[in-house]
């Protein structure tokens, strides 16, 4: 993370935290922003208007899904849910860029205005329901109009090669192979693995966003 102005990071540190976020929705038109406070913020000479909301807990399968939130935003004037509902003339948002910063009320002007907000990148996975209160968003780390699919999958412990297939290249004698990374091992010695599994996928787990 870059380097964060000193004031900044003295309030982050003390005991009387008075932040607020900051919320910008990409649109293929001008950006949604949005303060989650009760009057309009301005940093960046961006203005954010103020409105309700609320960040769910971050959600994570054990079966290697990446991470993701929820973003509920007010929808009591009625602007927000024909904006992002097609339908109602609003532009599809799934695959769009979601900025949150946390910046400080009484910090929101300044030379590097970077230096004094946290921020992270989302996108949009589905707006999973439109309310005539409010409008909830699926957040996640990928955009979902950008993700290509990989022509295979990610198998941790196993490998998909046919044995002395192409991929494989194993000119061992021996007759059968385990499909194993010891397996592998036995059949490559002294030699780089075409493993064709991914040992290391079982760490996406751990995935947590930063």
């Amino acid at each position: 993370m870059r380097e964060k102005d000193p004031a900044f990071l003295a309030l982050l540190s003390g005991d009387e935290l008075d932040l607020v976020a900051l919320i910008e929705i990409e649109r293929a038109t001008t950006p949604l922003r949005y303060a989650l406070d009760t009057e309009p913020r301005i940093w960046n000479s961006l203005t954010f208007a103020p409105t309700a909301g609320a960040f769910g807990e971050i959600q994570e399968s054990a079966e290697r899904e990446v991470p993701s939130l929820q973003l509920v935003l007010q929808n009591r004037d009625g602007v927000l849910g024909p904006l992002a509902h097609p339908a109602t003339g609003g532009e599809d948002l799934r695959g769009r860029r979601v900025t949150i910063r946390q910046a400080s009320r009484a910090l929101l002007t300044g030379t590097k205005p970077d230096d004094l907000v946290i921020e992270w990148a989302l996108f949009i996975e589905s707006v999973s329901w439109i309310g005539r209160e409010a409008v909830a968003f699926d957040l996640g780390i990928f955009p979902a109009s950008d993700i290509q699919v990989p022509n295979r999958n990610l198998q941790g412990l196993r490998c998909r090669w046919i044995y002395k297939g192409l991929h494989c290249g194993s000119t061992s004698a021996l007759p059968t192979c385990e499909r194993t990374r010891e397996a592998c091992a036995l059949r490559f010695p002294g030699a780089p693995l075409r493993f064709g599994g991914f040992p290391s996928s079982a760490d996406a787990r751990a995935l947590r966003l930063a």
